[in-house]
């Protein structure tokens, strides 16, 4: 997994565009999701859609990852994941912990702006509620818009020096942040 720098611009004020006439529903996705979320791979990140669907199915299937998907008359115009991960016994001192991690959010150029990466994170986080007190998040460090969202609803950071399998953060350094969810006692 690497961080491809391909972040939307920030922009912190609303950029004047108009919400779509209907309502664009935010739920859980299935496999039968995955083709949209690999539309969105290719034409927003610019990624081979190949190598991503294998993944994005096991996020849409398997009980310790989560694909939500936000969709507009049938289209798939934005997805997020969530996976849980267990640090390594052989892991360097620097990894980041064991838990639950808000994974890849992506949401088309033409959808942004109406609060979608908002509700996608949101229903990510009451469903992890369900099941863990905390989550992490992890942002290349120039990703200004993902790291004022996530303080937004509740993250803090806890490190820029941290291991992760097979990330990097291309052109910067990343931020590992932790949010606690629900009541804490």
């Amino acid at each position: 997994m690497t961080d491809a720098g391909v972040f939307a611009a920030y922009e912190p004020e609303p950029s004047g565009k108009r919400p779509p006439a209907e309502p664009v529903v935010i739920r859980e996705g299935t496999p039968a999701d995955v083709p949209g979320c690999l539309h969105l791979v290719e034409a927003v990140l610019g990624l081979d859609p190949a190598g991503w669907a294998e993944s994005l199915t096991a996020s849409a299937t398997e009980p310790d990852r989560m694909l939500h998907v936000a969709e507009d008359a049938g289209r798939i115009v934005g997805y997020a994941r969530a996976s849980h991960w267990i640090r390594p016994a052989d892991a360097p001192p620097n990894a980041a912990p064991s838990g639950w991690y808000l994974l890849g959010l992506v949401v088309a150029p033409t959808h942004r702006r109406q609060g979608l990466g908002e509700a996608l994170t949101t229903v990510r986080l009451r469903a992890i509620a369900a099941r863990a007190t905390e989550v992490y998040y992890f942002a290349n460090a120039r990703n200004e818009a993902s790291l004022d969202l996530h303080t937004r609803l509740g993250f803090t950071e806890v490190s820029r020096d941290f291991w992760f399998p097979g990330l990097t953060f291309d052109g910067g350094e990343g931020v590992l942040a932790r949010a606690i969810l629900g009541n804490p006692d």
